[in-house]
């Protein structure tokens, strides 16, 4: 998982240029000794020669890796670079010099020696970092549930064919995904030769009989072969004598999670708030309090799935580093459900994890990825002829492709069986499941617009996640949802400085990478953007792109296109 960078000649070419210099030896070797045994000649002349020739050879060689690094290294100048540190954003017209795959120097001062470098001409551009989306899922298919992924496995192949493309095509350079659950998946993702560079928390942490175990309908067998943690302060956890309890605790946890390469650790937190009737187990603050600390040992943040009242207090009380979503559940009673007001004790959960300046994903893309499937105008934006192969886009045009529809609807039977008062609550004002649902997400959507206004009014250190794709949703597209997201965000009134920090060095800094990513400063990774409009005037300009850059590898915008491909 681990993304090293490399200067200089490549291996390969390296290597080729090491072996015709031995062949070459050798075959001189074989020369001399020939030559010596048929002519009786002193070997003095001979020796002085390959001496002669070895000099030649280290300064061909020494030429050959200048012409190399000269080719390898470019300078784009007279553009506007915008790059955010731990204060402010600081805007000039200058120079970056990229060699490798890292930044050389970034500034208002052309380099020394720059003449000897590729150059591109930025004037009229806008160079920024590579966004960061902290918040993906990329072994889910957006688009396609388990049985379409049986039928159609040649439309699952260009997808993911196309999903390193798609983010970067919408100028995502660097991605965490925060449940590694399908390595086999994530580590061809790994093998494309064109890709974001890409972090992971691991698999999702889990304790048994919880929330994730009961909506995927696990087995009692299946949970307990499971990866989970034993949750040793909880009373209803009992683990049978044949279950080998020191392999479930938070070390051991924390340990498989490194051996996933993991920089982080996620985990989810639901309760009756979110309208189901809780039939599951929910981690006690203990076992999480234990667990946040055994990771803090490794410099490990904490992501916590917690989008209620309830589950901010649990992440405040102990001490989760990041929240993972914003919160839109607001009460588990049946009759506030409509009430539009941010109630007191949500202001005060809210202000102080502003306060504490914790890093906080709004991923209002979570819940209007829902409401899009429901209202069904998605599918017409021409932006997702970028993203999706056209074999694809034409499934999901179809009454078949129309499956996340049809399971929102499903919903309406779940929770009059297992939550009556919540559903009459809900379907009392609808005769049919379209209105209410158009209702239900009208009213998820205030409580985010309102939740975020009330962080950006109180300074919270907001960071940039999409959950993409949330349910595996085609109205969560890969690299496009991020811009979606971020249009949501301007919509809420947050100002575009804090949309570019959250989208760059807040979300670096979030994950502990602030040095390698997040601003356009030397020896930064040279993940970049090359903008046709400046993205402090308008939300627009992330969708603006001539140039991406990964690793220093300069890409045109449209060769990343599902349209090209």
């Amino acid at each position: 998982m681990k993304n090293s960078a490399t200067n200089g000649i490549p291996f390969y070419r390296l290597k080729s240029l090491t072996m015709q210099s031995w062949n070459f030896l050798i075959c001189l070797g074989l020369s001399k000794n020939e030559y010596a045994q048929s002519e009786k000649i002193n070997g003095s002349f001979t020796e002085k020669a390959m001496r002669t020739i070895l000099i030649l050879i280290a300064i061909l060689s020494s030429l050959h890796c200048k012409a190399q690094e000269n080719q390898s290294r470019t300078l784009i100048s007279n553009i506007t670079i915008i790059s955010a540190d731990l204060d402010n954003i600081k805007t000039q017209v200058g120079y970056v010099l990229i060699e490798g795959e890292r930044i050389v120097s970034a500034g208002d001062k052309k380099p020394e020696g720059a003449e000897n470098h590729k150059e591109l001409d930025g004037t009229g551009k806008f160079l920024i970092p590579g966004l960061i989306d902290s918040h993906v899922h990329l072994s889910n298919t957006a688009g396609l549930n388990g049985p379409l992924k049986k039928k159609y496995p040649e439309l699952v192949e260009l997808y993911y064919d196309q999903l390193p493309k798609s983010y970067l095509y919408f100028g995502f350079t660097t991605l965490i995904d925060v449940n590694n659950y399908w390595p086999e998946r994530m580590n061809k993702i790994l093998e494309s030769k064109i890709r974001p560079d890409i972090y992971t928390c691991g698999e999702q942490v889990t304790v048994m009989d919880d929330f994730n175990m009961e909506m995927e309908e696990y087995s009692q067998e299946q949970r307990y072969a499971s990866n989970f943690l034993n949750d040793i302060y909880n009373t209803n956890s009992i683990l049978p004598d044949a279950i080998q309890a020191n392999e479930h605790t938070p070390q051991k946890i924390v340990s498989k999670i490194r051996e996933q390469q993991g920089i982080c650790v996620k985990m989810v937190y639901e309760d009756e708030a979110s309208g189901l009737a809780v039939s599951w187990e929910k981690p006690t603050a203990s076992i999480l309090r234990d667990l946040i600390l055994e990771a803090q040992k490794f410099n490990m943040p904490l992501v916590l799935h917690a989008p209620s009242l309830e589950g901010h207090k649990i992440g405040l009380e102990t001490g989760a580093q990041i929240f993972a979503h914003a919160m839109w559940n607001w009460s588990d009673d049946p009759n506030q459900f409509n009430n539009p007001d941010l109630g007191d004790e949500h202001k005060r959960v809210l202000l102080e994890i502003a306060e504490k300046q914790i890093p906080y994903q709004l991923t209002f893309r979570t819940i209007t990825g829902e409401k899009d499937l429901v209202t069904m105008d998605f599918l017409e934006d021409k932006n997702l002829e970028h993203v999706f192969p056209k074999q694809m886009l034409d499934l999901l045009k179809t009454e078949e492709g129309q499956w996340g529809k049809r399971k929102i609807f499903g919903r309406t039977a779940f929770l009059e069986k297992t939550n009556p008062p919540f559903y009459k609550a809900l379907k009392a004002d609808f005769t049919d499941d379209q209105k209410m649902w158009e209702h239900v997400f009208k009213t998820y959507a205030h409580r985010l617009m309102t939740v975020a206004k009330f962080l950006e009014e109180n300074d919270a250190n907001l960071i940039l996640g999409t959950d993409s794709p949330a349910m595996n949703m085609y109205t969560n597209p890969p690299g496009y949802n991020g811009i979606l997201e971020m249009r949501h965000w301007a919509d809420a009134g947050i100002p575009l400085e804090k949309i570019f920090r959250a989208a760059t060095f807040k979300n670096a800094q979030a994950f502990h990478l602030e040095h390698l990513y997040g601003s356009v400063e030397k020896g930064n990774i040279a993940n970049l953007l090359i903008l046709n409009s400046n993205p402090l005037k308008t939300v627009e300009a992330y969708n603006d792109i001539e140039k991406v850059i990964v690793r220093g590898k300069f890409i045109d915008r449209e060769l990343l296109s599902a349209v090209k491909d």
